[in-house]
């Protein structure tokens, strides 16, 4: 029990933060006025709840029921004890009650049991087969699940962080409600499909407790290596995604330096890096013409063929994007900014569990 508690963060140095916050509202009313009578008493200190708990604990547990609160009756010896915990109870985290119960027990090894003959008898029947304790934790980590920020796994630290920027421009309500996941501050990981897809098993086997998306770049190259992963069936909390199609690049320019030939094309699926969502404006080069994708190998299993920037052409586009982040965090955007490419992958992450 000691050992549950501690790996939900409840120490015995936070049960005594707890009971400390808990000894200062001794005069109050608890939340929604229920629970006991402001008592009379001046608040003890901790180190008489210390002593009273500890002498309380050392009746033995066959005659004493912790389900009841009202222990002034069973143990006169123990001064306010009864009275005491009645009070705690209403002003602290059980959890952290329960710790420091636990913390100042004199048996260390002691069985704990759950006293439950009151959901017995007449009127209520306890099923004594029930893993009730199993129920109830699963139902914990629902509620959990629910109020955990989602996590994004992306292609790279670079993705992260754009993505995360631009999140806050276009749907700042989220902030706090989605976290791309971090790679690592200075290091230069490994980053691509590959990377993407180790970090979600990673995360699949280690059952944590988020729900969590895998998000690759919309291009040949993303769709050949998650091809197998997203065949698998996977936990419900997690999705496997690609950027979505942009109107954008429906008819985007393209060059085949195989052909010498320069052509407009759909390069959705085929090469839509994160640098083709930055917006029009960062595509845009000095001569206001879209820099064009370059095409490359067919990929052999899906038979599309990949296609992206230029590296310098990815390099501006990046730089022309962190300038337009700047300009909004200022105050001082243009105005004629397009933001649509960041909007609709973030809209794709909201959807990703309807």
């Amino acid at each position: 029990m000691s050992q549950r508690l501690e790996m939900q963060g409840i120490t015995p140095s936070v049960a005594l933060a707890d009971l400390a916050e808990g000894l200062g509202k001794w005069r109050e009313r608890p939340v929604g006025g229920e629970g006991p009578q402001n008592p009379e008493l001046a608040p003890p200190d901790i180190e008489k709840v210390e002593r009273d708990l500890r002498f309380y604990l050392s009746f033995d547990p066959e005659t004493l029921s912790f389900s009841d609160l009202d222990f002034h009756l069973k143990f006169e010896q123990g001064g306010e004890s009864g009275v005491l915990i009645d009070y705690l109870h209403w002003h602290m985290d059980t959890r952290s009650l329960v710790r420091l119960l636990l913390h100042w027990a004199p048996d260390q090894n002691a069985r704990i049991a759950l006293d439950l003959s009151e959901l017995t008898g007449c009127c209520v029947e306890l099923d004594s087969m029930k893993p009730y304790a199993s129920q109830a934790r699963a139902e914990q980590l629902a509620v959990a699940t629910t109020n955990l920020p989602l996590v994004v796994i992306t292609e790279g630290s670079t993705d992260a962080r754009l993505l995360s920027e631009g999140m806050k421009v276009t749907h700042p309500h989220l902030v706090g409600f989605i976290r791309f996941f971090d790679y690592g501050v200075g290091s230069r990981p490994r980053g691509g499909a590959d990377a993407l897809a180790e970090v979600f098993k990673a995360f699949v086997a280690a059952g944590i407790g988020n729900r969590f998306v895998a998000i690759a770049d919309n291009d040949a190259a993303a769709h050949e290596k998650l091809l197998a992963l997203k065949k698998n069936r996977w936990p419900p909390q997690c999705r496997i995604l690609h950027y979505p199609a942009l109107p954008l690049l429906q008819a985007y320019p393209t060059y085949d330096p195989a052909a010498g030939t320069s052509t407009p094309a759909d390069v959705n699926g085929q090469a839509g890096s994160l640098e083709m969502y930055l917006g029009q404006d960062t595509l845009t080069d000095t001569n206001g013409d879209l820099m064009p994708v370059h095409w490359k190998a067919v990929e052999p299993k899906t038979g599309l063929r990949q296609g992206a920037l230029r590296e310098p052409d990815k390099k501006a586009a990046q730089k022309r994007f962190e300038a337009k982040l700047k300009a909004a965090r200022s105050g001082q955007p243009v105005g004629t900014e397009d933001w649509s490419g960041i909007s609709a992958i973030i809209d794709s992450i909201v959807r990703a569990f309807q």
